[in-house]
């Protein structure tokens, strides 16, 4: 599946932990080998986040179910810290929970018109801001915003490696571009 593992995604923040996956050939490759089996079963994620995630994914990205996105995601799943893990399980419920409290019904359950809907409704949101907590320390209010950039990081990566996405940035499978094409900051990506 995925072919660019080197890149980093201007989409994709930096400190986002699929950057970090993305950079260890020997993951994505073994990744790769994985998520291509004709019967893949999920490593890291039950069979109904598993399929939640492949909706959610598809949603966010159309394309990403062929290009084996959700697979994928599962397998750097499987390697990952247990904060990385932990954020994108809280991320899963909480779609989950955000469709369970708008429809009464499970995410996997909603219509592809009801899954935009919420999908928007996450997108448009505020992002999480810093806190006094007691002590002076700093705490951060996560949101269902923060949530939906936590896994549209995932699913972009993801599916940005893979061949049909790194076809559809022009890729030609001869040769890999230094930079997107016609995305000619003058300050760079961040």
């Amino acid at each position: 599946m995925s072919v660019g593992g080197v890149l980093v995604f201007p989409l994709v923040a930096s400190a986002h932990p699929i950057q970090h996956h993305l950079r260890d050939q020997g993951a994505v490759a073994l990744a790769d080998a994985k998520a291509a089996a004709a019967e893949y079963l999920p490593e890291f994620l039950d069979p109904h986040l598993f399929d939640t995630l492949e909706k959610l994914a598809e949603q966010v990205v159309p394309g990403s179910t062929n290009a084996h996105s959700g697979q994928f995601i599962d397998q750097l799943l499987a390697v990952a810290t247990r904060d990385e893990q932990r954020a994108f399980l809280q991320a899963l419920g909480a779609f989950e929970q955000l469709a369970r409290m708008r429809t009464q019904g499970s995410w996997t359950q909603l219509t592809d018109a009801q899954q935009h809907e919420l999908l928007t409704f996450a997108s448009t949101q505020k992002s999480g801001t810093p806190t006094d907590a007691r002590g002076g320390s700093r705490a951060v209010h996560v949101t269902i915003r923060d949530h939906f950039e936590n896994l549209k990081g995932w699913i972009v990566g993801a599916y940005y490696s893979s061949e049909p996405g790194m076809r559809e940035l022009g890729w030609t499978g001869n040769m890999f571009f230094p930079s997107l094409p016609g995305c000619d900051h003058s300050d760079g990506h961040r």
